[in-house]
């Protein structure tokens, strides 16, 4: 019976190629749309994991604006001592973050201005740095700072070389000290980095004597929700702590709800397409029964049962269906590819993530074939076998 399906594939050609690419199409664009965005998904999530490394506990001010850059609420740097007496605290450390343009060679600009942050390193707790250096030295002092690697290979910057950094006031010059990077993110598209020292920082964004955030590590044996209780009686008004997975989903939240709305915009064309794949392979495979009426009704004459042409019928949408998923899947990952450079101008950096709507496609070409079957089964043989 596998042999009488594909032969009757074989015998429309054309009709079962334009099928096939129909279905090829359809998958390519929502496999590939989910896999963009649930493998962006995860490496946001994998970004803000690391940007709160060892932290069990982040305190900050009440931010009107979700976004960490935006320079709005920040706590006394006064803070850190206070907490760092606290004693379930093994360690505590504040860090600035806000926008800091790098300018290039000719004086432009390297990044938007939303793709490009400045925050301060404390090179004396390296339990909560986020980043790790790739060549050179931490900067320390008003006149360093270390940018992201991938900007430095771009832009052929080397380590003692100068740079622009903009922030809210004229471009200053800095001296590059080091080079670093994001753990496993060798490229992070857009995005630019500008890091300096807590006093540097404080200076260059204005915030002299307050920081961002401040990360906080527990002993051993405290958890991050009995770190974050000791921690709230001694909170100025305007201050909030949550455990370090809670900020890290906050963070998150903002940036998968924006992604939400570009996976919603791109799987109403892919679905288009793939309602137009399950068509054709419904319309095919009609006509095709309804051109071998007399061929069913013989085939129930010389003793074939109902099963056999049901099998005969949903093998060949079978075959059309695990073809164009195959193909499908496979274009998928350069779809997610594509879509990465088109929107984020980066290199993937994470390992593409398959969920699970992607094999379930594998359905729509069987249910597209059912009906034409369920009619096959309805040929006369009588009538089959008159010669008009």
């Amino acid at each position: 019976m596998i042999a009488v399906a594909l032969k009757g594939l074989m015998g429309r050609k054309l009709r079962a190629a334009l099928t096939a690419l129909a279905i090829v199409v359809g998958v390519a664009m929502v496999s590939g749309t989910y896999v963009f965005t649930d493998t962006t998904e995860k490496a946001t999530d994998t970004l803000f994991t690391g940007a709160y490394r060892g932290s069990d506990a982040v305190i900050s001010g009440k931010k009107v604006v979700g976004a960490p850059t935006s320079g709005g609420a920040t706590v006394p740097a006064g803070l850190v001592s206070e907490v760092g007496a606290l004693p379930g605290v093994e360690a505590v450390s504040g860090g600035v973050a806000d926008v800091a343009r790098l300018i290039d060679h000719d004086g432009n600009p390297i990044s938007l201005r939303d793709s490009a942050i400045g925050f301060s390193v404390d090179a004396s707790q390296d339990l909560f740095n986020p980043v790790r250096l790739t060549a050179g030295r931490w900067p320390s002092g008003s006149g360093e700072v270390a940018i992201d690697a991938g900007t430095a290979a771009k832009e052929r910057f080397a380590v003692g070389d100068t740079i622009g950094v903009a922030a809210r006031k004229p471009v200053e010059r800095f001296t590059i000290a080091g080079l670093a990077a994001f753990p496993r993110l060798d490229s992070i598209g857009r995005l630019t980095f500008a890091i300096f020292d807590n006093s540097t920082a404080q200076a260059f964004f204005g915030k002299r004597g307050r920081f961002d955030e401040i990360y906080v590590a527990a002993k051993k044996g405290v958890s991050p929700q009995e770190l974050v209780r000791s921690i709230e009686p001694i909170l100025p008004a305007g201050a909030q702590v949550l455990t370090g997975d809670a900020e890290v989903r906050l963070q998150s939240a903002g940036t998968n709800k924006d992604l939400a709305l570009v996976q919603k915009f791109l799987l109403a064309f892919g679905g288009a397409a793939l309602f137009v794949g399950a068509f054709v392979i419904f319309n095919t495979l009609a006509i095709t029964v309804a051109q071998r009426t007399r061929e069913f009704g013989i085939r129930y004459a010389l003793g074939a049962q109902v099963r056999d042409v049901l099998r005969l019928v949903i093998g060949q949408g079978a075959r059309l269906t695990a073809f164009g998923l195959v193909i499908g899947v496979l274009a998928a990952a350069g779809v997610a590819r594509l879509m990465e450079t088109l929107l984020f101008r980066t290199k993937a950096y994470d390992p593409l993530v398959f969920a699970g709507v992607v094999f379930v496609l594998a359905t729509i070409g069987l249910l597209a074939a059912l009906l034409p079957a369920l009619r096959a089964t309805n040929a006369d043989p009588v009538a089959a076998l008159r010669a008009e």
